[in-house]
Formats: C-alpha cells, structure tokens, sequence
C-alpha cells in the first residue's frame, strides 16, 4: 500500500456527538482512490503555511469514497481551531495512509481486545466494525473505553449495536467521574481491565493518553501478557 499519497476531500457533514466530540464526513473528489487499512491515520493540512496534524480514520476501508475523523474540539490549538471553522463544502487537503497501527492477525492470539480513552477510540472503530463485518472474525473482541463523564461518551447506539449482532463482541465502557447512577465499570479504565478475565494469550490494542498506554501495558505485563501480544498508539490532539 502507498504510503503518503495526496487527496482532497469535501466537507458533507458534521456530527456533533457532545460538548466534546464531533465526527466530522468528507466525501473525496475522486471517489474510489483512498485505500487504506483500518486503524491508519491521515494529515491533514491546517493552515495556509503547509502545518499539518495526524488524524486516525474512523471510517472502515469499505468505504473509500468518504473519510470520517473523530475530534475533540475543545483545545485551542491550530488543528482544532482549523476543524471548528470548516463550512459545509470546504474542501480539506491531506496526506495518507500513515501509520502502521493496524490489525496483526496473529493466529495464535486467541482474543483481541481494544483500550481506548477519550477519542483514541476512533481507530477502533475503523478496526472494530472492520474485523466483525468485512472480515467476519470469530475470535472474542472486546473494546474497553476510559472517559471521564456519561456525557462524554458517544456513539453507544453503534457499540450496541454490534454487541446485539455480534455474539463475540463486548463493549465496556469506563468513567473516572460516574454518577452515582452508573452501573458499570467505574475509575480509570486500567481498573475495569482488573475486573475481567484476561487471556494472556490474546491480541491489545492501546490508544488514548500516553499515561493510560504506560499504566495499561505494565497492568497487562504484570498480568502476564507477552509484550508482543501489545500494540499501541498514543494519540494526540
């Protein structure tokens, strides 16, 4: 696969999924050409001096015609500020595929499970709906997610989604500040990873804050857990 080919795309929609986070869709002038892997990234270019900043896909590669990024658009740096300022048919320049965050597929891991915090989580769902749809994976997948307040998350109706289509698949949410209405995992998302069963033989994926990727991996070599069988990616915002 190229590496670092130029496209451009038009803005169609933008989906505002909380105070925080926005899905941002871009539909590419020439429809059918951006091939890329699930859990690659793109950079985009954000100001007129030729800065750019790096963006994990979060649409599957099924979809080449379109490209979705997940943002949280709360910081005031450059490439926020660029986002937030997009009209609806402005065209975006940008650079891709990048990265090799991608799935391994190493049969002898037996389960492949996702940690994410904050909009981390946008590879996984390039990665995830990739390995249950397209590639009709059986293997377990299970996706654990660290975010702060209920109202951070988004896009749960997708994780249940696959959670009621796919019987190998569990999604667990996990909040540092719940309320005390919440019932399920509770804390920083190393906690909910305690809490549950882990096959030391199996595939994890990281992306969030570089002190989640830090704290997690030491929990899941201290568990065990061979580091070969770790794959992470520190996101950046």
């Amino acid at each position: 696969m190229k590496q670092n080919n130029s496209y451009i795309a038009r803005l169609e929609d933008k989906i505002i999924l909380n105070d925080k986070f926005t899905l941002f869709e871009f539909e590419l002038d020439d429809p059918h050409q951006f091939k890329f892997a699930a859990g690659q990234s793109v950079s985009v270019q954000v100001t007129g001096e030729g800065e750019r900043r790096a963006y994990s896909v979060a649409s599957t590669p099924e979809y080449d015609y379109k490209l979705e990024l997940i943002l949280d658009i709360t910081p005031q740096g450059k490439g926020t500020t660029y986002f937030n300022n997009l009209q609806f048919g402005d065209k975006i320049n940008f650079l891709g595929p990048q990265g090799n965050f991608v799935f391994q597929n190493k049969t002898e891991e037996k389960a492949i499970n996702f940690i994410a915090t904050g909009s981390g989580i946008a590879p996984f769902r390039s990665l995830i709906w990739d390995l249950l749809k397209i590639q009709q994976e059986k293997r377990p997948i299970t996706l654990y997610w660290g975010m702060r307040h209920e109202d951070d998350l988004f896009l749960l109706d997708e994780w249940q989604d696959l959670e009621d289509a796919f019987p190998n698949f569990r999604f667990h949410p996990t909040l540092s500040q719940a309320s005390p209405a919440w019932e399920l995992c509770r804390g920083h998302v190393t906690d909910c990873l305690s809490i549950h069963p882990m096959e030391k033989e199996a595939a994890f994926y990281l992306c969030g804050g570089r002190q989640m990727i830090i704290d997690s991996r030491q929990l899941l070599l201290d568990l065990g857990v061979e580091s070969s069988h770790i794959y992470h990616e520190t996101f950046f915002t």
